[in-house]
């Protein structure tokens, strides 16, 4: 399912156009997660969590060593076998990137839209996403209208509306309360149970410990092993207990999502599960206006 062997990962530095390259992101690192597993990305901020991320929704390529995500060598694919395994992948991310000018169902169908799904066909997929994450009667608010924990529930419909293979979330329970974490947390889990396999980065252990899974710690670009998730045995499912593709049983969040499969219409919203924070927090940064170019001297006046 996902393979990183000897992975090394520069970015540009010195400047555009320099041709320079910065110090590794990531060195070496090493591992194999089988199909259908959950996977905690533990480490501190500036450990190359999001680096392996983007590595593995092909937002990268690595500098060195051998990426593979869904059966594709990701260093020496051509551009144009990228996008259809992209596809096949979903991304939560921690900032949610929400289109503001879209409602909330718009920016769940975006994905299907952009896939060439007719408009009739992906109605009821979008609908039933959001009677999954419970947001059904807010189908119509857009974006700076919804709380944090709500766009972040928009967020996790719009990448799973296409039942993707793989399930990737950068920190994204970081700007949630610790009741929205566990929700946010318990339709992870319930993806998983459907048979997405999902990577969560995070470095929050309250929650972690919570929900008990397989754990990689990154620290300054190295893994270290924490529970024997990176070797190639794990990708044949083998886990040191022997409970082959086992996830251990979490204690259940607070009202878990049903299964996808019996989806039925929230009967009414719960605002007071998740308390609007302060308006300011959800409205879209503005627009950045480029300053003036010092070598081209003043505007002309007139």
């Amino acid at each position: 399912m996902v393979r990183f062997e000897a992975v090394g990962l520069r970015y540009p530095g010195g400047g555009p156009n320099t041709g320079s390259w910065g110090p590794e992101a990531l060195v070496d690192v090493t591992f194999a997660l089988p199909q259908g597993s959950f996977t905690w990305l533990l480490g501190p901020s500036g450990a190359g969590k999001s680096s392996v991320l983007r590595l593995m929704h092909l937002a990268l390529r690595p500098t060195r060593g051998e990426v593979e995500v869904l059966g594709l060598r990701t260093a020496s694919a051509r551009r144009a076998d990228l996008a259809p395994v992209r596809r096949r992948i979903g991304v939560v991310f921690q900032d949610f990137r929400l289109l503001p000018y879209l409602s909330a169902f718009d920016n769940v169908a975006l994905p299907l839209r952009l896939a060439g799904r007719p408009e009739a066909a992906l109605r009821a997929d979008v609908a039933e996403m959001l009677r999954w994450v419970g947001l059904a009667g807010r189908a119509e608010a857009l974006p700076p209208e919804l709380s944090g924990g709500e766009q972040q529930r928009i967020a996790i419909a719009r990448a799973v509306v296409h039942r993707p293979a793989l399930l990737v979330a950068d920190e994204p329970t970081g700007n949630l309360d610790n009741h929205q974490a566990r929700r946010l947390l318990a339709l992870l889990r319930e993806m998983n149970r459907l048979g997405t396999t999902v990577v969560v980065a995070t470095h929050d252990e309250d929650l972690v410990a919570r929900f008990p899974a397989p754990s990689l710690l990154l620290h300054d670009g190295r893994l270290h092993d924490v529970d024997g998730a990176r070797g190639v045995d794990a990708a044949d499912g083998d886990d040191p207990a022997g409970h082959p593709g086992a996830w251990p049983e979490a204690p259940q969040a607070e009202d878990p999502p049903p299964p996808a499969a019996d989806l039925q219409p929230d009967p009414q919203p719960h605002p007071a599960e998740f308390p609007e924070p302060p308006r300011h927090a959800n409205r879209p940064p503005p627009y950045i206006v480029r300053p003036p170019d010092p070598r081209r001297g003043p505007p002309p006046r007139g």
